[in-house]
C-alpha cells in the first residue's frame, strides 16, 4: 500500500517516547511529497487560469 510513497509514516503504538520522536526527527530530514515540486500560491494560479483562459 505505500510503496512508492514518500511521506508515510508507521507508528507503532507498543514504541517507547524515544523511538517515536526518532521517527519523527528522520521522517523531517526528507522532505513531503509537496516539497519535491513547486506548488503555486493563489496568485500564481490566477494568473495561470487567466493565461490559458480559463478564469
Amino acid at each position: 500500500m505505500w510503496a512508492g510513497m514518500k511521506s508515510v509514516m508507521v507508528f507503532d503504538p507498543k514504541d517507547r517516547q524515544e523511538e517515536t520522536e526518532r521517527k519523527w526527527l528522520q521522517w523531517n530530514e526528507h522532505k513531503s511529497a509537496v516539497a519535491d515540486r513547486a506548488v503555486p500560491n493563489a496568485e500564481e494560479t490566477r494568473q495561470l487560469m487567466r493565461k490559458r483562459g480559463l478564469a
